[in-house]
């Protein structure tokens, strides 16, 4: 009777332990999903898109990607091959992509790329696809991204026939317009040279001479500034736009912020009263304040707007679409918006009051247009003669890198002349007659104060004219 009772009681608890381990059978683990979804590259292969002519890489600019494909692809149909973090996805516009297999339509302004994580989570980044020269625009892309520069416009022309023009980037950042060559800049400093026509086609006309004095007796200004004295009255046409007037940039009325809110002649009687002069004619030192002089006299001598008469000069080239900029409320529709950096106020400068300085605006077409009427070649006829044009172009006595209105002598760009131009939110350069008859002009709409930039897009304008000079167009 024990053993019965004990083998019922082993039972029991046999039973009971069984009950109790099949009650505490362990779950597995729930699976941990990757939260990665990083694009960690994009392009379009040649395997992959038989209309292309080569692989075709971007440059990357954050979540931002540039990326031109060669001329004569058919861009609706693009396969692009990407690689992304990994079990992550891939949607481009809206479409789940497979890399290398799925054909996109990039004719977008702005393509957006989604990448989702194997947990759900969306990333997106930007793609902005064109066609067009892969080895010139890539260079302009990394100077863009390197400097924060929302967009470019450049134009390059060989033997006056515009062989290449794109806009590149954002002319409106907030709005994801993208920049094209008709889109309106200011051109700053690149101002000068449409303000040199102007005196040069009135000395053409006989209405004043290069070496006609400008102030006192007899003066193109005598009556406008009679308070001129000593040095001054030794100052002619040909001194302020060979900037040999003997002053100097310390201060410059025309951009210090001391000045804003005076008028043009509140400044000119400031340098005439105020500024220290050397003898006239014999040092060069850049001058804004005598191109403003320079409006001025173009003003007095026509008895119209300095913009005015600008525009029926560049009238007779089949030249309409360059004007005197204005603030943010007067952007004309086809121009662009101006970015600041380093804390500076691209909507600071009073364009009135610098027009003839830095204060046009045009776009590199229309700014081709008028290289080709002014650059000597036998095609387009020019609108100045070609002893006004050599007078022009000729160097200073004082200084061989300056002529009237235009730089020149530069390594960089043998036998070629030149200019460049800075203000808050601007950066402009262009070049005339570079080997092989080549000219470019590259238009920014923001500058940077990293102390390499100016010297940079110098270097930049001399790499796309090699790169042109090579090509075959």
């Amino acid at each position: 009777m024990k053993k019965l009772l004990f083998y019922c009681g082993a039972a029991l608890i046999f039973t009971a332990v069984l009950l109790s381990s099949c009650s505490k059978v362990e779950q597995p683990e729930p699976e941990i999903k990757s939260d990665l979804n990083t694009l960690n590259n994009i392009y379009f292969a040649l395997n992959d898109n038989p209309s292309l002519t080569q692989d075709c890489s971007p440059v990357k600019a954050g979540d931002l990607y540039y990326i031109t494909v060669t001329e004569g692809t058919d861009i609706t149909t693009l396969k692009p091959k990407f690689s992304v973090s990994d079990k992550a996805t891939v949607k481009i516009n809206g479409t789940s992509c497979t890399s290398g297999t799925t054909p996109i339509n990039f004719d977008q302004s702005v393509n957006t790329i989604e990448v989702t994580s194997e947990s759900g989570k969306t990333k997106s980044y930007k793609a902005l696809v064109q066609t067009g020269k892969p080895n010139i625009d890539n260079i302009v892309y990394s100077f863009m991204y390197k400097y924060s520069i929302p967009g470019i416009s450049y134009a390059i022309s060989k033997d006056e026939t515009v062989v290449y023009k794109k806009g590149l980037g954002f002319a409106i950042s907030e709005n994801n317009i993208r920049t094209t060559p008709s889109h309106l800049f200011r051109l700053a400093s690149c101002s000068k040279q449409f303000t040199t026509l102007c005196i040069m086609k009135l000395v053409e006309q006989g209405r004043i001479t290069l070496d006609q004095k400008v102030f006192g007796q007899g003066g193109i200004l005598a009556t406008e500034f009679a308070n001129a004295s000593g040095r001054a009255l030794n100052v002619t046409v040909r001194h302020l736009l060979s900037h040999t007037s003997g002053w100097t940039s310390d201060p410059d009325p025309m951009f210090t912020s001391s000045f804003y809110g005076q008028t043009l002649d509140q400044r000119i009687n400031y340098v005439l009263t105020s500024a220290t002069q050397s003898e006239p004619g014999t040092s060069f030192s850049y001058y804004n304040m005598g191109f403003g002089m320079l409006g001025k006299i173009i003003e007095k001598i026509t008895g119209k707007d300095f913009e005015t008469y600008l525009k029926e000069v560049l009238a007779t080239a089949d030249i309409t679409d360059i004007h005197v900029g204005g603030d943010r409320s007067q952007r004309r529709n086809n121009e662009v918006v101006y970015y600041s950096q380093s804390g500076t106020n691209g909507y600071g400068n009073e364009m009135g009051v610098i027009k003839a300085a830095g204060g046009v605006i045009a776009s590199t077409e229309e700014m081709m247009k008028f290289l080709f009427h002014i650059d000597g070649l036998p095609g387009i006829p020019d609108i100045i003669s070609s002893s006004t044009r050599t007078e022009m172009l000729t160097p200073s006595p004082v200084y061989n890198r300056y002529g009237l209105g235009w730089r020149m002598n530069h390594s960089y760009y043998p036998g070629a002349y030149y200019h460049g131009g800075n203000l808050a939110g601007t950066a402009t350069m262009w070049v005339m007659g570079s080997t092989g008859n080549i000219n470019c002009i590259i238009l920014c709409n923001s500058r940077s104060y990293i102390s390499t930039f100016d010297d940079e897009l110098y270097g930049l304008m001399k790499d796309v004219i090699n790169l042109a000079s090579n090509t075959t167009w």
